[in-house]
Order: structure tokens, then sequence, then C-alpha cells
């Protein structure tokens, strides 16, 4: 194992120390970029696939070429994995407009750049966070309206998650949850939301300016093998208020249980019942091969 992990950028595998950006990057200059989080359990890379699939429409929705086929991006990002040799690690695959000058134009930037970070990281919101999960707020900033900067693409402008987050350590919580444009609940700073009503899971739809995350899809689908009801469908602040159980998931955070909204506790116990099933079984689910990429 390596002490300085190694990062690929743009076909090169350097220490990351040593890994540079130009300063005309127009993902630095404008947050004009797209990027995938993964994680590897046991040496298998979660959902690698569907990753890639999704940073590749995220490409084609902002008309960015990709300059590696998708083949060639797996391979790239499981040799940066090799070299490392982590066990259990997470990874942040980057594709930016590349360089081009200080304007906001797109055209003046002739190739975009690729950049697979690897390391090993703590828990999204520390250790012990499923054990007694977090503390939230309603955030006052809204997410943006789907005809806006649509947050299904997956794109490196996070200043919208930003500016909540900063609400959120403001009053002394843990995290904070994002209402869509009308009011209904979206999702949290960086991961998705969903809550347990009457026994079932509710979970906001896309049409909620809510990104199509990957970890709440296997969840919902996961909760449905579990015997669980699942809608997917607009939720007030005053359903979610009153929800039995709610816990944000995605990439990151994995399953993280919410104990309270706005100094409110959430049901009668954290992490509630179904929610406790719920991170139990992704924990078997997630090592298993069928349900990602081996690395060989």
């Amino acid at each position: 194992m390596t002490k300085d992990p190694f990062v690929y950028v743009d076909g090169e595998f350097v220490p990351s120390q040593e890994a540079k950006v130009s300063v005309f990057d127009h993902g630095l200059l404008y947050g004009d970029g797209i990027f995938e989080g993964i994680r590897v359990y046991d040496r298998v890379v979660f959902k690698l696939n569907a990753h890639l699939d999704r940073l590749y429409r995220s490409a084609k929705a902002i008309e960015l070429t990709i300059p590696l086929d998708q083949e060639t991006m797996k391979a790239a990002l499981l040799e940066t994995l090799r070299r490392n040799g982590y066990t259990d690690s997470y990874i942040r695959l980057l594709v930016t407009r590349g360089k081009g000058d200080l304007g906001v134009n797109p055209l003046k930037c002739p190739k975009a750049s690729v950049i697979i970070i690897n390391i090993q990281v703590e828990p999204m919101h520390g250790h012990g966070s499923k054990e007694k999960g977090i503390s939230t707020i309603v955030a006052s900033v809204r997410r943006q309206a789907p005809d806006s900067s649509s947050h299904e693409i997956k794109s490196l402008n996070y200043l919208n998650s930003i500016l909540a987050v900063l609400e959120a350590n403001r009053q002394g919580a843990d995290d904070a949850i994002i209402l869509d444009h009308r009011g209904f609940v979206a999702e949290s700073t960086g991961t998705t939301l969903v809550a347990v009503i009457d026994g079932a899971l509710h979970a906001p739809p896309l049409t909620a300016s809510i990104l199509d995350s990957i970890t709440r899809r296997f969840v919902l689908d996961m909760a449905q093998d579990l015997g669980f009801g699942v809608k997917e469908k607009d939720m007030t602040l005053f359903q979610l208020l009153m929800a039995e159980e709610v816990f944000l998931c995605g990439t990151m955070g994995e399953i993280t249980p919410v104990r309270s909204i706005n100094g409110q506790a959430v049901g009668t116990k954290t992490p509630g019942p179904v929610t406790q099933k719920l991170i139990a079984e992704f924990k078997k689910r997630r090592r298993l091969p069928q349900y990602g990429t081996k690395i060989a």
C-alpha cells in the first residue's frame, strides 16, 4: 500500500502530492465539469458500471466530450485502484472542461481533462453516525428548478449545497435538508433522502430537483426485496416531520439515520427498525461481486 496514493491525471499516474491542474482549467474557474463518487468494498467497486453510465449521461447533458470511451475509462480507474492496493476505499472521478482562457465560452477549451482520485475516507458524518444518527435543519436555500442547473447532472458546481451547509454550521447541525423550488422536500446537501411513513419508504421523485442517486435506487430496490412498500412522490415538510424514520443515502454517507430536524426528534428511536434492517442488509450486499466490479 502506498503512503501517497497515485492519482490518474490525463493518462499519467502520479503521486497525489504531485498532481496538478492548470489555473486556466474551467473546472476550477467555473465549476465546469462533472464527477462521480464511487466506493470500493473488499476490492469490489460498487455499482461501477452504473456510475460510469451516469457520468457519460452528465457529459452529454452539458455537451462535454470525454476523451476516453467508457471501457478505456473503466480500465484507467481499475488500474488506479490496483496501483494503490486499498481493500476498501473511495474514488472521485472528475472530468473538467479542461484548459481554456478566462472567458466562459467552453469552445475555448479544446480538450477535457480526466482525473481519478483514490483514497481511504472516514464516514461522511463521522464514526458513530449510523448508531446515533445526525441532526439536521431545513435550509432556507432552495434547490434550483429542473429548468435551471438541474441536479440530475452531477456537476462540479455545489455552491447551492455549500450555502446550505454554511447555514447548518451556523445552527450547530450536522447537515441540512433542502426543499425544491415549489417547497417540497428534495434532498440533503450531499445525499438523497428517504422517509419511513406508515412502515413504507417514501422518497422524493426526480422531479423534485434531486440527483438520480445510484445508492438511493439500490436501497429502494433492496427495501422491496425485504418486503417494504416503496413510493416515489412529492413530500411536504409536514409529512417529513411526522415520519417515523428518516435517513439519508448516498455513496459517501451510505445509509445515515436522521435523529432530528430543526431540533425536533424524528420518531421514537434512532435508528428506527426499518433503517436498522436496511443498514444491515446494505452491509451484506455492498461487497458482493454481483453488485459491482471485482478488481483483478
